[in-house]
């Protein structure tokens, strides 16, 4: 008698691990920050941070512009518009145009206060100016689209404060000796503000070292 063939193995196959250990981790994707910039007409874009720093150079200007109306007992009110120097200007930024109206600026601080006389104001002055130059030397060491980080902000700031502690002695000597006559020639006064000058433009070329 004929046996039938035997029927195939119906045992299902093997089906692979399919566990979600074995399945690998997806790393996320890191999204960049989201930079801000605004756009005027058909200049290039600018960003926050390069018009906060235009902001406060404006405002180093209102202060140097008050503290010499307080000094010079007034002014007339087209002085008022040299605020606005910092902002018409802050495409140059890099150039000498902040240099040449602060040397306005000055001037009119020798041509509207009293000949040989001394306010403490000036001290307010220089601050004012102390702190709109390195806001706008800041300015000049990035792309107008570029930012500054919280470090480079820093250490513009410990900078700028010891010009300003610097400015303190310097105001204190001028007022006591400011009733002595000393007989000092105008070219005296010519080279001191050429050394401001010079200091200015060394803080502009070559401006505080990265630490690491």
């Amino acid at each position: 008698m004929h046996e039938p063939d035997a029927l195939p193995d119906a045992t299902p196959s093997a089906v692979p691990d399919a566990t979600p250990s074995a399945v690998p981790d997806a790393t996320p994707a890191v999204v960049p920050p989201v930079r801000r910039t605004l756009h005027f007409g058909a200049g290039p874009e600018w960003s926050l941070s390069q018009l906060g720093a235009t902001a406060v150079a404006m405002g180093g200007v209102l202060v140097f512009l008050a503290s010499l109306h307080l000094a010079a007992g007034g002014f007339d009110g087209l002085w008022w518009a040299l605020v606005l120097l910092p902002l018409l200007t802050m495409a140059w930024a890099g150039s000498a145009a902040p240099l040449v109206y602060w040397a306005l600026l000055l001037y009119g601080w020798f041509t509207l206060s009293p000949a040989g006389s001394f306010s403490w104001w000036s001290l307010p002055a220089a601050a004012g100016c102390i702190v709109a130059h390195a806001a706008t030397a800041l300015s000049a060491s990035s792309p107008p689209a570029g930012s500054f980080t919280a470090r480079t902000a820093g250490r513009w700031a410990r900078h700028t404060a010891v010009a300003l502690l610097a400015a303190v002695p310097v105001a204190v000597l001028a007022g006591v000796l400011s009733g002595v006559s000393l007989g000092i020639a105008p070219a005296a006064y010519v080279l001191g503000l050429g050394g401001v000058a010079l200091g200015l433009w060394l803080l502009r070329t070559s401006p505080p070292a990265e630490h690491d």
